[in-house]
């Protein structure tokens, strides 16, 4: 019987110890794919993303695509999409079922995300686990496209000659451990056996009779000394009893405030690393592990130098050794280029202190202030470009008038030209400080519209008398393309005008001498639609995106030569939104611009509430 349970026994240990190692092996296999499947992922997008646009439209295409085909079949590249700036599909390498499978938030988040990004999801409608890497594309500092490639999980091969071996091995050494822990077991036991041996003599001597008591009268003793011992040990037991429940209590609110504590961390919107007192991540919260990309298991108990790979901000946590004992601690700006591209972040660094133990670790803090760098960049370049034009004018005005007054010029014809490039300048600083008040009362939602019946025939001829004349001065052609029957609007007719008469100044002033510009009014369903055509200047693939920025004005030469404040087109953007249209552009540049505008044609009724 004892043989047969030391086989039942070691049998069970053997079974066990290989389930364990099999289990192990195969996270250890797991870890291991998906650690070179995010390696691989990521150098494969990054290698792309180094493509211009231009390579996938020209002859390179055909080389690319034969690369990428080779991945298909040896390195479980399931596709890979490279979309332009608009999103649209410039290359794919993929069946349209895939692409169709592939969730829309994943599309969605690839295409709108500054940096690299990696994300797993199942195809809709199968099991498939794919894992999409995306990156932008950048030329000349602005993003003009974005690589996505999708892989799928190699399979995990467990069954090797090398891994059979091991397991032989680990099964062999089960077995001897399992020995030894028997017999090592057996020799612990032999003290007790031979208490139950003395209790065995004792019951047979007092089965015999008081003869064999008395022989034996050292037995009553025995008995009552034990008896002693087993109170006692009760009572140890008891006591013990009674810590284990105390220290189960203190432990079981320690750990529920220590997930308080990671609980809080995680919630903040910002990242947060915290180390020993040798570098090495006790901890780091959600937002941080989202931002590096990593799991917390290739996280904690890593050095922080290994996992950040950031040499300023080691260097600039070196540097803070002298600040252990300062209550007010140092920080720097840093920029994760491959992680989040164009985002700015302040690292702050402080130190743990213990009661007695001195510095005890460090918190790392990472706030993004992306939002508040593009606050302070656009305010200093509002401020340029307004000096710049209130400066411009007002010279002009001041050094004509100047010349006036102390009557250097005596000229009649001279005069009258001096005084009309005054009252020119002085309503260009009207348009512009009028410019200012309409966009600074739209940001604040404080303009007023008011709203009344506008003819469109009445609002077609005000635009147009307003630009003849400079148009004329450059011989430019207007034609006009008008409705048989004029639709009604409902808005405010001078802010409506501000916004049109912006257009149409924009292409004479970028339309050659004698250049063609035309003026279409027309009626589509419950829609009255402008549209300005010219065959001036154009704007290029660059300056498109940032046509309805403020104070944005290309650099193209023939341009920045005509003067401009950059706000016509950003007001007339805000004015078509408020009265609830949309505005379109197309252009090539030396081919002329297309400007659409929409809004919504409401009829005006006498007695309308």
């Amino acid at each position: 019987m004892r043989i047969s349970r030391f086989g039942i026994a070691t049998t069970a240990m053997f079974l066990v110890g290989i389930i364990i190692f099999a289990h192990s092996l195969i996270q250890h296999e797991e870890t291991k794919r998906e650690r070179e499947l995010r390696h691989r992922g990521n150098y494969l997008v990054s290698l792309m993303a180094l493509h211009p646009m231009e390579d996938f439209n020209t002859g390179k295409r055909e080389f690319i695509v034969k690369t990428l085909a080779e991945y298909v079949t040896s390195e479980g590249l399931v596709y890979c999409i490279v979309h332009d700036q608009t999103g649209a599909p410039l290359l794919s390498l993929a069946h349209h079922e895939v692409i169709d499978k592939i969730p829309s938030d994943i599309r969605q988040r690839s295409l709108y995300v500054n940096g690299l990004v990696h994300q797993t999801f199942k195809m809709d409608g199968t099991d498939d686990v794919i894992n999409e890497f995306a990156k932008p594309i950048y030329q000349n500092g602005q993003k003009s496209g974005t690589v996505r490639m999708g892989f799928d999980l190699p399979p995990i091969t467990i069954f090797s000659a090398s891994r059979v071996k091991l397991m032989a091995m680990m099964a062999f050494f089960t077995f001897a451990m399992g020995v030894l822990v028997y017999y090592g077991v057996t020799l612990a036991l032999r003290p007790l056996q031979e208490v139950n041996q003395n209790f065995r003599n004792i019951y047979q001597d007092s089965s015999r009779g008081p003869s064999a008591q008395v022989k034996n009268g050292g037995v009553s003793e025995i008995i009552r000394e034990l008896e002693q011992s087993v109170v006692k040990l009760k009572e140890k037991y008891e006591k013990i009893q009674t810590e284990n429940v105390n220290l189960t209590t203190k432990c079981g609110i320690i750990s529920f405030e220590k997930n308080n504590v990671f609980n809080i961390l995680d919630s903040i919107n910002h990242g947060i690393i915290v180390t020993d007192i040798q570098d090495n991540i006790t901890h780091i919260n959600t937002y941080m592990l989202n931002l590096l990309e990593k799991t917390r298991h290739e996280v904690v108990d890593h050095p922080l130098a290994e996992v950040l790979g950031h040499d300023q901000i080691t260097a600039f946590i070196l540097q803070q050794e002298d600040l252990k004992h300062s209550k007010n601690s140092g920080y720097m700006e840093a920029t994760f280029p491959e992680l989040a591209s164009g985002e700015f972040f302040q690292v702050s660094l402080n130190y743990l202190t213990g009661k007695e133990e001195g510095v005890i670790g460090k918190v790392i803090s990472f706030k993004n202030i992306t939002t508040e760098k593009t606050s302070e960049k656009a305010k200093h370049e509002f401020i340029t470009h307004i000096t710049h034009e209130l400066l411009t004018p007002l010279t002009t005005i001041n050094s004509y008038n100047e010349m006036l007054m102390e009557d250097e010029i005596d000229n009649m014809e001279m005069q009258k030209e001096f005084y009309n490039t005054i009252s020119d300048e002085t309503r260009r600083l009207t348009r512009l400080v009028k410019n200012l008040l309409n966009i600074s009362k739209i940001e604040m939602g404080s303009l007023t519209l008011n709203k009344g019946l506008v003819k469109s025939d009445w609002l077609f001829d005000d635009c147009l008398t307003t630009v003849e004349g400079a148009a004329q001065k450059k011989k430019i052609a207007i034609e006009r393309n008008l409705p048989d029957h004029f639709p009604s609007l409902f808005g405010d007719k001078e802010l409506l005008k501000v916004g049109i008469i912006n257009i149409l100044g924009n292409a004479v002033k970028y339309t050659p001498k004698k250049g063609h510009i035309k003026f279409t009014l027309t009626e589509q369903d419950d829609l009255v639609v402008f549209e300005v055509i010219d065959d001036g200047y154009g704007i290029s693939k660059e300056d498109l995106p940032h046509i309805f920025d403020k104070f944005y004005r290309s650099a193209d030469d023939r341009i920045t030569e005509q003067s401009g404040s950059g706000l016509g087109l950003a007001l007339t953007s805000e004015i078509i939104r408020l009265h609830g249209g949309e505005i379109e552009v197309t252009s090539k540049v030396d081919e002329g611009s297309h400007f659409i505008i929409r809004l919504p044609r409401e009829e005006y009724y006498l007695g309308k509430q």
